[in-house]
């Protein structure tokens, strides 16, 4: 063999070598890379809003179904936001805020004191749950010029509605909360599955005289249990939000409905759900109203014409110092729902 031959081989395996160790590197530290990050990956903690987890082949509710039953109301802006994509997560991990709304106090106060009024002990809880702000007022107070400290706000819960296939898989019953908490893993003795079980207690309590209630766990359900006991032709309306503060009637108060309507409270939940309740002998109206900073709000009002079955310990009865008997009027979250038939002719099928 030639000195030029045996100098080219020698070439050619320095070559060889150097590119096999050159791969071998390359290889070991792209797999410590995809290590590092599987790594990194396992010790990001769980969001507290989870995504959406839905099959694939259901699509979240759209504005569709409402207006095949409603065709002649226009969608509320309290639902719109729920109906909007990415606006709001339609499953939350965390929603037991504590800073929750005045009526959100009032409904967990009336479900511990309202039926069985309330002992001794209980006068410091009592005093404790009354609100520093307007909720509750009787049918004259409200008159232009009235003064009075506010606060609108709502529920807390800033998720949207599930498909009504998903909501209905999902329990909603009091036996049942092991197997919600399991489904979005949520510890027993968390402040979540406390609010999970008061809010479910609530939609399980019997119905007051005259009263017809439901909690609705999805848009279709919201919109057929108020259809049924209303019909199609029905405004929806729902208050504006306004930060607290003092406000001043600055016109007349409208009345929008008499005699019957429906009422959904947003509840504390993972995903959207609505306590409905319609009750006879109920009035709602606009209240304009002006802050101290120049903000226009028109709220809705309900007024309960009709309060002689209620128990003498309602807080509404504490707040006004007032008995059983006379209209009890109060103000709504800015995401509760108002369900009114119009005063106009009806439609015809």
């Amino acid at each position: 063999m030639s000195l030029a031959n045996s100098c080219a081989l020698l070439l050619l395996f320095f070559l060889t070598l150097s590119l096999f160790i050159t791969c071998s590197t390359a290889a070991n530290t792209i797999g410590v890379t995809h290590t590092t990050v599987a790594v990194a990956a396992d010790n990001v903690p769980l969001p507290k809003k989870v995504a959406t987890f839905l099959p694939s082949d259901i699509s979240p509710p759209t504005e569709k179904y409402w207006y095949s039953r409603l065709p002649n109301t226009p969608l509320p802006k309290a639902l719109r936001y729920l109906l909007q994509p990415g606006h709001y997560p339609s499953i939350a991990r965390e929603f037991a805020n504590e800073n929750v709304s005045a009526i959100v106090v009032v409904r967990k106060y009336f479900k511990t004191y309202g039926k069985r009024g309330y002992k001794r002990g209980d006068k410091k809880s009592l005093n404790s749950a009354l609100p520093d702000s307007t909720i509750f007022y009787q049918y004259d107070d409200l008159h232009p010029g009235k003064k009075m400290k506010v606060l609108f706000t709502d529920s807390g819960t800033k998720v949207s509605f599930l498909p009504r296939q998903v909501a209905e898989s999902i329990p909603f019953s009091s036996d049942k909360i092991p197997e919600i908490l399991k489904y979005f893993a949520l510890e027993v003795n968390s402040k979540e599955a406390q609010v999970i079980r008061e809010e479910i207690g609530g939609c399980e309590e019997p119905k007051m005289e005259g009263e017809d209630k439901y909690c609705a766990t999805s848009l279709e359900s919201l919109i057929d249990f108020s259809v049924e006991r209303l019909g199609q032709n029905v405004r929806v309306l729902s208050t504006e939000a306004g930060k607290k503060q003092e406000y001043t009637v600055s016109a007349e108060v409208r009345m929008i409905g008499d005699h019957k309507a429906a009422v959904c409270h947003k509840m504390r939940y993972p995903y959207a759900v609505h306590y409905c309740h319609v009750i006879a002998d109920t009035e709602v109206d606009e209240v304009p109203l002006v802050g101290a900073d120049g903000t226009k709000v028109k709220a809705v009002t309900v007024c309960h014409l009709n309060t002689s079955a209620w128990s003498p310990d309602h807080m509404a009865f504490q707040v006004l110092k007032i008995k059983p008997g006379p209209a009890v009027c109060h103000f709504l979250d800015s995401d509760t729902l108002v369900w009114v038939p119009k005063k106009d002719k009806k439609m015809t099928p």
